[in-house]
């Protein structure tokens, strides 16, 4: 009985990451491979050679890794660091710091990026405007390779230091404090010691940044489209709106993203190859902050700054719209906040979107902790294959999967085309990967012998779980939930596929009016949409408070 519960499990969660996952996947790419001709289907290769005989194409694929890398590299620069300071030091107003520094993953990314353009792009750029003043220059502009990169990495940085702060509440510091007690200093200490051991959180939030970024379509297109600037996402939307649609050449374009994903997860495995990161044993502790002395006071201005660039300055740049007539006219009315709350579009569309988001974090997380606790704690044959399969489609553009989630469920018996449901399946089966990687690295830190004592004195595997393994990776648990959350809230790239009158969420909303050119009701859209997600937020950290350092 006890084999076949843990294989039951495999299997169950093998047949849903299926259902979810392995078809949406399989109906896009075999687009790529063949053609309609003749009243007959026919195996092709022409789509390869359009894709891999056009400069366009390439061009796409050489700035997507560089914004991949770019941004990858921005946000673990920012979000590291602060994750440290968060679970680790005598940060000053450490709590309110860290509420602040996860606001921008509530901040739709076409919003972010209009707000960018708003504030550094020539001429308009509110960034800019002193400096034309004084020196006849401007020095910053947006419409650049290193402008989108610097604007998508400032607003992943939170995902990695949500990840990594996870993990560092779970960690031991009785070694931080042996190496405080041999003489290393504080910086010494964090990059020798700690760094080292969170090491698979850091990776983990290193490739889902990279995956995130090569993936994304709403922040490439609202600023690189300006100066032609394109990337497979761009391109895949372009194949996308040929009558009819190029879909095999939008499915080799999915395929080098998902060939870069899982370059990026092979990297990942490559590095934490052969390595123990066990920090979490039988002996109890009780973190204490790191004392920074009067470095603390620069530190907390470096977050600050952080929150200037991603959410105080873009805000204002967004409640200046929502007041005015239209964008920089200087006339203020409060219509644009009357319709919030006059809308019968935005109640509606606002209920959809909760009961979206809440309904497909809550799944994708507890998929996360089946598929990370069996492939971190069972010997269970192929059980890796499990965790690709769910980490797969992470870097499948929202168009492309979304695809073959509308083919897939428009074949089926089950009424679940044209409902709420489908955009919850395939919210599912896109990101659920997210969790995965998450709660795997906390999983990693918690050592064998504490399951084992406990099934020693008699405890089920299932008891085992609950009781010992689940609350010791709780951070990380509410983390992916949080991260998922966050991330439904605004999804926008594979629901513009799959919603129709009835199911219309607050993403579609704010780009239907984006889309004609009414940026001040789209600024107002967006700051209810941070205003509710900062609430369930705060909600979320009120029933399930995260460990805290004392001093």
């Amino acid at each position: 009985m006890r084999y076949i519960r843990r294989y039951g499990l495999f299997g169950l969660a093998t047949a849903a990451m299926f259902l979810i996952v392995v078809v949406p996947l399989a109906i896009v790419l075999i687009q790529g491979f063949i053609v309609y001709d003749a009243g007959a289907w026919h195996f092709t290769l022409s789509h390869v050679a359009v894709v891999l005989g056009r400069w366009p194409y390439w061009i796409a694929l050489l700035n997507t890794m560089i914004i991949g890398l770019g941004a990858t590299a921005i946000a673990c620069m920012a979000g590291v660091p602060m994750a440290w300071l968060f679970a680790r030091t005598n940060l000053p107003g450490r709590g309110l710091l860290e509420n602040l520094a996860t606001i921008p993953i509530f901040i739709p990314p076409f919003v972010g990026a209009v707000a960018w353009i708003l504030l550094a792009a020539p001429r308009i750029g509110a960034f800019n405007y002193p400096f034309r003043v004084l020196i006849g220059a401007e020095p910053f502009n947006v419409y650049t390779l290193v402008g989108i990169g610097w604007v998508v990495g400032i607003y992943l940085a939170p995902y990695v230091m949500m990840i990594v702060a996870a993990a560092l509440r779970s960690m031991d510091p009785s070694l931080e404090e042996a190496a405080q007690v041999s003489g290393l200093s504080r910086f010494r200490t964090a990059t020798t010691v700690t760094l080292p051991l969170v090491a698979p959180a850091i990776l983990s939030g290193a490739v889902l940044a990279f995956v995130i970024t090569i993936g994304l379509f709403g922040t490439p297109v609202v600023i690189g489209w300006a100066r032609q600037l394109y990337f497979v996402t761009s391109r895949i939307y372009l194949a996308s709106q040929e009558v009819p649609p190029a879909l095999g050449v939008m499915a080799i374009l999915a395929l080098y993203l998902i060939a870069l994903s899982l370059l990026a997860t092979m990297l990942q495995r490559w590095l934490l190859k052969g390595r123990s990161f066990v920090t979490v044993s039988g002996k109890g502790f009780r973190a204490r902050a790191i004392m920074l002395g009067t470095s603390r006071y620069l530190a907390a201005a470096s977050v600050w700054l952080y929150c200037f660039f991603t959410i105080i300055a873009p805000i204002a740049v967004l409640i200046a719209a929502a007041l005015s007539t239209f964008t920089w006219s200087g006339r203020f009315t409060m219509t644009n906040f009357q319709y919030l709350w006059s809308s019968q579009d935005v109640r509606e569309t606002l209920q959809n979107s909760l009961a979206i988001a809440l309904v497909a974090a809550t799944i994708g997380t507890v998929i996360g902790i089946a598929i990370s606790w069996t492939t971190q704690r069972t010997r269970l044959p192929y059980r890796q294959v499990l965790e690709y399969l769910a980490v797969l489609p992470v870097a499948v553009p929202g168009i492309a999967f979304g695809v073959g989630v509308a083919l897939f469920w428009m074949r089926m018996p089950v009424a679940v085309y044209g409902t709420l449901w489908i955009i919850v399946l395939a919210f599912i089966g896109r990101f659920s990967g997210y969790a995965v990687r998450s709660i795997s690295s906390s999983i990693v830190q918690v050592h064998p012998e504490l399951e084992e004592s406990a099934r020693i004195a008699g405890y089920g595997w299932v008891r085992t779980f609950t009781h010992i393994t689940l609350p010791l990776i709780r951070p990380s648990i509410v983390a992916s939930w949080m991260l998922l959350f966050s991330i439904f809230i605004t999804e926008l790239s594979m629901v513009i596929l799959l919603y129709t009158a009835e199911t219309r969420t607050f993403s579609v909303l704010s780009f239907e009016v984006w889309n004609v050119g009414n940026f001040s009701q789209v600024a107002s859209l967006s700051l209810l949409q941070l205003v509710i997600g900062v609430t369930v937020l705060q909600a979320v950290q009120f029933l399930w408070p995260q460990r805290t350092v004392h001093g």
